[in-house]
């Protein structure tokens, strides 16, 4: 399995800047098509009162846009300014049935962007997410419990959001300790290392842009996850005033297993 790249809120809005091009060309922009499946599914089980959605670490957008097309008003919100280029230039050349506007922010305080939206006052929201292991890259605790009362705000009563995380066992056992990926004009390096001690995994990641003709030019990015215990987020989702209606392995409705590899949280904001 290539390693996961979460759309970088915490402490990596420049780790976007040289990759955001090739985000969604070296295959990232596939987990967004299937979290839009998986998310449709779930909401047949856990509807949402409505279809205005918010889609926090939205990265290039693709899960935003889609769900636009579907007919809903749509709300991305990152903090990285060059992913957020590589979303207003695909929404550009689309003509959806519903609405999406971006939004530069921090995850962690989505208030306080939301605020220049029209119509994204605090409680407006009928859907939230927050995927592609982004909850991951907040290193702290308190930083979790803010993005949950971030969320909680955001939603509507009756709200729902979907919100998914790396397990433990994936971040140490399964993600590839280094892979090489080449596509025309760009080569991707990337080296994992998994530290028990603070259940972080750190992933850097080299890129080479160019031709052999011209030349290369190098970036480098450093990636860091948390691996959270279940019971730690459970306890911060309910102070922040969210129910947890289930917990999934993620793309499927089974319950968690030793080895699961991705964790779907289903929670609700209370209706009144």
């Amino acid at each position: 399995m290539p390693p996961e790249l979460g759309n970088r809120q915490a402490s990596g809005v420049t780790a976007y800047q040289n990759y955001a091009p090739y985000y969604d060309a070296t295959g990232q922009i596939r987990f967004a098509v299937l979290m839009a499946h998986y998310v449709r599914d779930v909401l047949v089980r856990h509807p949402a009162p409505g279809r205005r959605m918010l889609d926090l670490a939205c990265g290039t957008g693709t899960l935003a846009l889609l769900f636009a097309d579907e007919g809903w008003a749509a709300v991305g919100l990152d903090a990285s300014p060059a992913t957020l280029a590589q979303a207003r230039a695909k929404a550009a050349n689309l003509d959806t049935v519903g609405s999406v506007a971006f939004v530069q922010g921090d995850m962690r305080q989505p208030g306080a962007a939301l605020a220049g939206i029209s119509n994204a006052r605090p409680g407006s929201f009928d859907l939230a997410t927050c995927v592609y292991d982004s909850l991951n890259y907040l290193l702290d605790e308190r930083e979790l419990a803010a993005c949950f009362a971030g969320i909680a705000e955001a939603l509507a009563p009756g709200g729902v959001a979907l919100l998914d995380m790396n397990t433990h066992h994936f971040l140490e056992h399964d993600w590839l300790p280094s892979e090489v990926l080449e596509l025309p004009g760009f080569v991707q390096v990337s080296q994992s290392h998994f530290d028990p001690a603070t259940a972080c995994s750190t992933m850097v990641l080299t890129g080479f842009s160019g031709d052999d003709a011209q030349g290369y030019q190098r970036f480098d990015e450093t990636h860091v996850e948390r691996a959270y215990p279940p019971e730690l987020v459970a306890e911060l989702l309910a102070a922040a005033g969210l129910l947890v209606e289930a917990t999934y392995d993620c793309f499927t409705f089974q319950p968690l297993s030793e080895r699961a590899q991705r964790i779907a949280w289903v929670v609700r904001k209370p209706a009144n």
